[in-house]
């Protein structure tokens, strides 16, 4: 018995292909990349994604990250977050997860006149939250061991002290090496 958890496509001359062939197609050399990520580099930052504060702000950098199911976080260029109001608690965690969305909607041909999106866009989520999702992660041999699980990649940690959230500068982010 052999392992399908791989299953590409076998291309022949006069064989028609259907969406969910090309989906399929996709779906294979997107899985072995995200396999690729876990295996080799772990999960964590790769570059950039510097968190600053400026008044009732927070800045992060352009970067690339990987997060713990293999997926390729890339921030293409610097944004600000506002900071949340006070939460339950000392300390909130700066997190980024992978997200897609479906965009350039159409109309189908044919009587089902469906509305389908043309793209799919790989993009992110930043939020705030009381969860360290990185916490109970073992590290081996300087690198960041992927649980393989959706969570989001704490890149901060925050502390409300003296009626402010300040950057805790002790946190240690994930990192790729």
């Amino acid at each position: 018995m052999t392992d399908k958890s791989f299953v590409r496509n076998n291309f022949f001359d006069g064989r028609f292909l259907t969406a969910e062939d090309l989906a399929r197609e996709q779906d294979y050399f997107r899985e072995k990349q995200k396999l690729h990520n876990r295996a080799l580099h772990g999960f964590g930052i790769v570059y950039g994604l510097d968190v600053s504060q400026r008044p009732g702000k927070l800045v992060i950098t352009a970067g690339l990250a990987i997060d713990c199911q293999g997926n390729e976080i890339v921030v293409t260029e610097p944004f600000e977050l506002t900071l949340p109001q006070t939460l339950v608690g000392s300390s909130t965690y700066l997190s980024i997860r992978y997200s897609e969305e479906q965009s350039g909607w159409v109309a189908t041909e044919g009587p089902a006149k469906l509305i389908c999106a043309l793209r799919i866009e790989e993009t992110f989520i930043a939020d705030f939250g009381n969860v360290n999702g990185n916490q109970h992660h073992r590290h081996l041999k300087g690198r960041w061991q992927a649980c393989g699980t959706p969570h989001g990649l704490a890149i901060a940690r925050l502390r409300f002290t003296a009626g402010h959230w300040r950057l805790d500068r002790r946190f240690h982010r994930p990192q790729v090496k």
